[in-house]
């Protein structure tokens, strides 16, 4: 997954990426770990749906952020450089990747909303966790614009 991930950069975008992690070398493992637990967890709980713009998809981004909050604090007990970095790297995700902008906005807002969501379940288990967050996604907001996004501070977003 990771491969396919780097395969399609180029290289400014490869460039800022080693850049980034090489100023953050413990939230490599982290991060690359927690990537694949969503991704896992996503497909298990959706199918493959979670690749959709659709609420699956606004749970995924929520937890991947969650989870990489989580698996840097296990090498770096500081909450939040964890979160900082969670939103650094999320963010410059979604900068790189080929989506519209209503796309764009859409998973910007739900990787802010994983942060969000962090505070109020830092200490659930995955079982917790999980159900939160699939809560949460029942009661998605459908938008059709980029500015709608601003206003929903406290729900999950999606667009189909």
């Amino acid at each position: 997954m990771l491969w396919q991930i780097l395969k399609k950069l180029d290289f400014k975008q490869l460039f800022g990426l080693f850049w980034m992690f090489l100023k953050n070398p413990m939230y490599v493992l982290p991060t690359v770990l927690a990537t694949k637990e969503c991704m896992d967890i996503a497909q298990r709980e959706f199918g493959s749906k979670h690749h959709l713009s659709n609420p699956a998809n606004a749970f995924r981004h929520a937890l991947w952020v969650i989870l990489i909050i989580r698996k840097c604090l296990i090498w770096k007990r500081n909450e939040e450089k964890a979160i900082l970095w969670a939103k650094k790297f999320t963010d410059w995700h979604e900068k790189f990747s080929p989506n519209e902008a209503l796309e764009e906005a859409m998973d910007l807002h739900n990787n802010q909303m994983g942060i969000v969501f962090f505070e109020e379940i830092k200490y659930k288990n995955e079982v917790e966790t999980i159900s939160f967050l699939k809560q949460k996604a029942s009661e998605a907001v459908k938008i059709e614009t980029v500015e709608e996004v601003e206003n929903f501070k406290t729900k999950l977003v999606y667009i189909e």
